[in-house]
């Protein structure tokens, strides 16, 4: 049997301890992914439509989740400062 070729995430993260996932999609009929950290742990093997609509479920979830803000760029956080007499 041929052996998985992982290709990193271009949205995996280059410093340690940050979550990164490989994907391997050169055995026809499988994708397979698994975590970069640990290469030698378990593989989630998927067919492809299965690949596909774990794709869609996560396009759809990541679409619905709210923009990651800093409290300071939140206007509404702004403005209270300013109200208190704490901000610009």
């Amino acid at each position: 049997m041929a052996e998985f070729v992982f290709v990193k995430s271009s949205y995996s993260g280059g410093n340690a301890g940050q979550e990164c996932v490989e994907v391997a999609v050169n055995i026809p009929g499988v994708i397979a992914v698994r975590d970069s950290k640990d290469p030698g742990g378990p593989v989630l093997r998927f067919e492809p439509a299965q690949w596909a609509a774990f794709r869609r479920v996560l396009t759809v979830a990541g679409a619905a989740l709210p923009r990651r803000r800093t409290p300071m760029s939140d206007r509404s956080v702004q403005h209270r400062l300013v109200r208190r007499g704490r901000g610009r």
